[in-house]
């Protein structure tokens, strides 16, 4: 695997699977198959299929990613600079998974327990090495070192982290900015404690919000998002109202997850 440029990963396969992320594959050549599939480790049988399904909603995953198998070349791309990382045998490291483009193994759950912060996105996915990751940021993620005393992380930065780490939430703000409705972005902080290494990068909400109008526009209209001068006065105030439907499925969305191969059934139809 490598960067063939600062968006775009190259992946030459040659015994799978791998998987990458929803929509991100711009192109690939060989003998490939595709299925859709939620990157979730687990045991073999009727027990491994419920802790997948149980995993899967623990780690809130919203849509499925590509599972590729066979040989071939691929690339991929989501937009974002791209950061490939190597876990070594023995360790593990911690992704937020929107943040995930690409992973040579399936993933764990990596909860952190602190009551605080099980609403913070914390409930991520792990990655046991030794495997190949690749995670995508508006702009080059840099690292931070945790070397016992306390790190401040903004959430929607936190890209990646390894090592014993364990997060709380925190409250920076001020009581008498509070009341006189003053903010300065930096009220709620999660607070890293331990020894290890986070990955953050900044998050450009300029683009996040791009992003959401341009889905929004196509799930009213249904085609291409065009518009004049008066675009964004005409749906400005209808965005912040319009609330996106949920890609996640219902509770046994992930049952019919299956992955098999067809030469294990063997059918007679004489």
């Amino acid at each position: 695997m490598r960067e063939v440029r600062d968006e775009v990963i190259e992946v030459e396969l040659i015994r799978g699977p791998v998987y990458f992320k929803n929509d991100s594959i711009i192109a690939a050549r060989g003998d490939l198959e595709f299925l859709a599939t939620k990157p979730v480790r687990s045991s073999g049988g009727i027990t491994g299929l419920l802790e997948k399904v149980l995993k899967a909603k623990l780690l809130g995953l919203r849509r499925y990613f590509v599972k590729v198998d066979g040989s071939g070349v691929l690339y991929a791309g989501d937009g974002g600079k791209v950061k490939v990382l190597e876990v070594p045998e023995g360790e593990t490291v911690t992704v937020n998974q929107d943040r995930l483009l690409f992973t040579t193994t399936p993933a764990d759950v990596a909860a952190q327990l602190d009551a605080s912060v099980l609403s913070t996105g914390l409930i991520d996915m792990g990655f046991e090495g030794p495997c190949k990751i690749v995670v995508t940021a508006e702009c080059d993620p840099v690292t931070v070192e945790v070397d016992g005393g306390p790190v401040y992380v903004d959430p929607e930065c936190l890209i990646a982290w390894t090592g014993d780490l364990t997060f709380s939430a925190t409250w920076k703000g001020s009581a008498f900015d509070f009341l006189l409705g003053r903010e300065h972005g930096e009220e709620f902080l999660l607070e890293a404690h331990g020894y290890g290494k986070v990955l953050v990068a900044p998050y450009d909400e300029r683009i996040r919000r791009l992003e959401r109008m341009i889905r929004r526009a196509g799930a009213r209209g249904g085609g291409v998002v065009g518009g004049g001068e008066n675009y964004g006065e005409e749906y400005g105030e209808e965005y912040e109202e319009y609330e996106e439907s949920s890609d996640e499925g219902g509770l046994f969305d992930d049952l019919f997850d299956f992955d098999f191969d067809t030469d294990d059934f063997d059918l007679d139809f004489d």
